[in-house]
């Protein structure tokens, strides 16, 4: 440190130390956001939501805006909304209430968190300069094993993982911070480990392990033994509480929860084994990961720019911040790399358990998130073991760049193709809903929509809760409910409106409807046409009638108003 015998050197000096301290992580921040870049926007910028569209229904029908952050159907859930209901207030701010593209952003912004945060918990966790953490962060953002990747209604899977890393760090800095500047860090560790597992649950074993993991694991953070007990007891008071609330819950629940009916059926240990290692093998496998056919175009090319920027920006850190690292480092040695690997390891292993007790153990859809850390640090680690391998020091960083950008190529072609995937998914629900608001701009309160001749291999919405709530968010304000009936006449899975001789009423199975009871009268039936050329019928089809129906009260010119709102064009840009 400076002394006080030379005025203005010392200063001079702290500047230099902070500016030194601060670029490798502008330029650590600058390569993942280019990576979500390349990744995200090669088809996000115009893709919404589908499906899990009660969330910004939530959103709309709030009584307040700050009740739309609380997800009151399951207290054990209860900040599941946050994330969507600020994508929904920054629609609203920006002036285009509705949008999907404040959700996308939001999207992007907590991709790229996830990967800076790795990288600054492992600049204290080793101690050991900025090269690994920045890999580790790099592969940790393009890590693409999960189907569900590049959907936006998984933002909540998202938020709940950047919570839990933001918590992390806040208690890696409280470990080495002096006391009176701890207690604020640990408080704000505390509640951001609460906000993370009131969103979700499956990383509640991470969560118990990681006091231990900077324990035991973590290079210059030997934290006193009185410290440490005092922080550690205060962090698991969190998923203490969440336990005991958790076990009083499901006693009470009668097995009629939505997570016990999601539960596998088979409990063998060779069958619980056998899932574990099927998703570790698919987190790490990333020449793998890309399952459904190369969009086309250049996904090739964007694969290439970012492997390139990955080891463009590393050769930055290596040589811009290498007097730096020197001085204020430890080094790189076999046992760091080791240390590395078993924090990776523990990590990856400890993301499934939870995700073993459902019947869809095996699907990569929404399991693979929370594994994408443990994946990109293991593989760091193993990369930086087959660097050391090279004779001469200095090729061994620019080695474990080249062999990084292998990976990131596998992960960005995989994300891309996984985002092409989902935007036709979302092109394909868009255009219905486009033709219907083309028919009928706007209508009448009661109004029920019934939309035939859907095909049931391009079926848009998949069940007809997501219909119903599209039609919903079509018209905005107005009691409306919607059915719809493939091509060959059968009623939609979840279909819950019965039409009678004189009007409709709502079955008591599924999601309740907001038009519960109404007249025939108030009926549209549309005929869709993929080629856009649908129609309203003009006669009530027989099929949609549970019995038999007086037809000649159905006038849908009757029941169709407008213009349509300003809110479904931001959303469906008809």
């Amino acid at each position: 440190m400076p002394t006080k015998s030379v005025p203005g050197i010392g200063a001079s000096k702290v500047v230099v130390q902070r500016r030194q301290y601060l670029l490798p992580v502008a330029l650590a921040g600058s390569a993942f956001a280019a990576l979500v870049l390349i990744m995200w926007g090669a088809f996000n910028l115009e893709s919404g939501l589908g499906y899990e569209t009660a969330f910004p229904y939530m959103s709309e029908t709030g009584a307040t805006w700050w009740r739309g952050f609380f997800y009151v159907a399951d207290s054990l859930r209860i900040h599941t909304n946050t994330f969507y209901h600020l994508s929904y207030l920054l629609s609203a701010v920006l002036g285009i209430r509705g949008s999907y593209l404040p959700y996308q952003i939001v999207y992007a912004l907590l991709w790229w968190g996830r990967g800076m945060l790795v990288f600054l918990i492992l600049r204290r966790f080793l101690g050991a300069g900025s090269l690994m953490p920045y890999v580790a962060g790099a592969l940790v953002i393009v890590h693409s094993s999960d189907g569900a990747l590049q959907w936006v209604g998984q933002l909540n899977q998202f938020g709940f993982i950047f919570w839990m890393l933001l918590a992390f760090y806040l208690l890696t800095i409280a470990a080495t911070a002096s006391t009176p500047r701890n207690l604020p860090l640990l408080i704000g560790a505390c509640f951001f480990e609460y906000m993370s597992l009131w969103s979700y649950e499956s990383q509640l074993p991470i969560i118990l392990v990681y006091p231990l993991a900077l324990l035991l694991l973590a290079r210059g953070l030997r934290p006193g033994w009185t410290k440490w007990c005092g922080l550690t007891a205060a962090w698991y008071l969190v998923p203490g509480a969440y336990l005991w609330i958790t076990l009083h819950k499901y006693l009470r629940s009668a097995g009629v929860s939505y997570q016990e009916s999601v539960m596998r059926t088979g409990w063998s240990a060779i069958s619980l084994a056998s899932d574990w290692w099927f998703n570790i093998a698919a987190s790490l496998e990333f020449w793998t990961w890309r399952r459904e056919p190369i969009p086309p175009g250049s996904t090739t090319l964007l694969s290439i720019l970012a492997a390139l920027a990955f080891i463009a920006t590393g050769v930055a850190i290596v040589r811009i911040v290498r007097q730096r690292d020197r001085a204020n480092s430890m080094p790189v040695t076999l046992r760091t790399y080791w240390v590395l690997l078993a924090a990776g390891v523990l990590l990856l292993t400890l993301s499934f358990p939870v995700y073993l007790l459902l019947g869809s153990a095996r699907g990569l859809w929404r399991t693979q998130f929370l594994s994408g850390i443990g994946s990109g640090i293991a593989w760091t680690a193993v990369l930086g073991l087959v660097s050391l391998a090279i004779w001469k020091k200095t090729f061994r960083p620019v080695a474990l760049l080249v062999l990084g950008a292998v990976i990131v190529y596998f992960g960005t072609e995989s994300a891309i193709t996984k985002g092409a995937v989902h935007r036709n998914i979302w092109d394909r629900h868009r255009a219905v809903m486009v033709e219907i608001l083309r028919i009928a701009p706007s209508v009448k309160p009661g109004t029920v929509v019934v939309l035939t001749d859907v095909p049931k291999n391009q079926d848009p919405f998949g069940h007809n809760m997501w219909f119903d709530l599209a039609i919903r968010l079509s018209y905005p304000g107005i009691a409306v409910a919607g059915v719809y009936y493939y091509a060959d006449g059968s009623p939609s899975p979840g279909d819950n409106m019965e039409a009678g001789r004189d009007g409709w009423k709502m079955e008591a199975i599924g999601m309740p409807t907001l038009v519960q009871e109404t007249s025939l009268a108030n009926t549209i039936v549309i005929d869709w046409n993929p080629a856009g050329s649908g129609h309203v019928e003009k006669r009530f089809p027989g099929f949609v009638c549970h019995t038999q129906c007086d037809g000649s009260l159905y006038d849908p010119a009757s029941v169709i108003t407008g213009p349509i709102s300003p809110v479904a064009v931001n959303r469906y840009h008809p």
